[in-house]
């Protein structure tokens, strides 16, 4: 989905709520404010609004003094967080990743040899993991050895961004304005500590989110170096499991 695509689902969920009351929303939007504003009163209208820019949560629904804020997915909804490579390695050292295992994500991101990508040769996707296969496996286990570690970036990753005095999302929504299903951060967060995460092997990951850069331009010219010294996040099962935790969990 192209970021138009997404403003313009963000418009249409936004027109469907703002300055409605609950009686004149659909059956899909009367569910989710059920679930995200009990205390909400039914006969008076209901604000919605962008979130601020650069945040988590891309609309807020508002009555009064009760606020709900929501990061809106739309279609295949695989990406779901970007940030720089620097910032990234921070996270990792200020939650106790050693230097070897930061090293090991460094050799896989880059994939030139080097640890900040001064290399000259850039290896495509399988030939890194082929060159560093034991890393990568040692790695894999270190970032998912803590189901405590594994919350701080689903966290990072879907609510609170890398700003943490941005305001966060409270609830993470897949659709439009006429179908859609949703979780909240105590449904995921839940999810997680239950799950065992040593079943992905054919991706660096944490828990169920890849790590990749943005790019790497193996065998090619480099394009835009920043895209290399930055990290993409995606949770390639997103869509499935909102509909699976939200059956599973309690909101």
């Amino acid at each position: 989905m192209s970021l138009n695509e997404g403003l313009m689902n963000e418009d249409q969920i936004i027109r469907a709520i703002d300055g409605k009351t609950y009686y004149e929303l659909n059956a899909n939007l009367q569910h989710l404010i059920y679930f995200t504003l009990p205390r909400l009163d039914r006969n008076k209208k209901i604000n919605c609004f962008h979130a601020e820019e650069y945040t988590k949560p891309d609309i807020c629904i508002n009555q009064d003094d009760m606020s709900t804020y929501i990061s809106i997915k739309h279609g295949s909804a695989e990406g779901v967080h970007e940030e720089r490579l620097d910032s990234f390695v921070e996270f990792l050292k200020e939650n106790g990743i050693d230097d070897y295992t930061i090293e090991s994500y460094l050799l896989y991101h880059f994939g030139d040899g080097t640890t900040d990508g001064t290399g000259t040769e850039r290896l495509g996707y399988f030939n890194v993991f082929v060159t560093y296969h034991e890393r990568i496996v040692k790695m894999n286990e270190k970032f998912n050895e803590s189901h405590e570690f594994v919350k701080k970036f689903a966290d990072r990753a879907l609510f609170q961004g890398v700003n943490p005095l941005a305001t966060p999302a409270d609830i993470i929504y897949h659709g439009d304005e006429d179908f859609g299903s949703f979780i909240s951060k105590n449904q995921i967060m839940r999810h997680i500590e239950l799950r065992k995460w040593d079943y992905m092997t054919s991706v660096v990951h944490i828990g169920p989110f890849i790590l990749r850069p943005k790019a790497r331009y193996p065998g090619r010219e480099i394009k835009n170096d920043d895209y290399r010294r930055r990290v993409t996040v995606s949770y390639s099962k997103l869509v499935s499991d909102i509909m699976y935790i939200f059956k599973r969990y309690k909101f």
